[in-house]
């Protein structure tokens, strides 16, 4: 009796086991000084992108339109982007990803300026 009890507290946990997490380290492109780490974490059906506390983005530029998003390569990926703007430029936060986008499919995150199409940071996920 007690091993069927314990059997069922057991697969009942299952799906905590199943959380996905990677992490990687901002580094600046374009001049641009950005540092910290980050994570892509999945429970069940969400993901989130939380950016730790060491995050810093370059204090002396403003650019406009700065999202976060994913890719390959260096090279943005269409329709990989998580939220309308990013203006935390230090600490943590986090952000929750949309259910349409596999952020299995990337292995880099990164910072951009999405009305020039330029890549302010990128965080290679392991």
């Amino acid at each position: 009796m007690t091993l069927i009890g314990t059997t069922s507290a057991m697969l009942g946990a299952t799906p905590l086991l199943a959380a996905e997490k990677r992490k990687g380290s901002l580094s600046g492109r374009q001049g641009y000084k950005v540092s910290g780490s980050v994570q892509v974490k999945k429970h069940g059906d969400k993901t989130v992108v939380i950016l730790g506390d060491d995050y810093l983005f370059d204090p002396a530029k403003n650019p406009p339109d700065i999202k976060i998003g994913f890719g390959n390569g260096e090279k943005y990926a269409k329709g990989s982007k998580i939220h309308d703007e990013l203006t935390v430029k230090k600490g943590s936060a986090t952000f929750e990803v949309p259910a349409s986008i596999d952020t299995s499919k990337y292995s880099e995150l990164y910072i951009y300026c999405e009305q020039f199409t330029v890549i302010l940071a990128v965080a290679p996920l392991k």
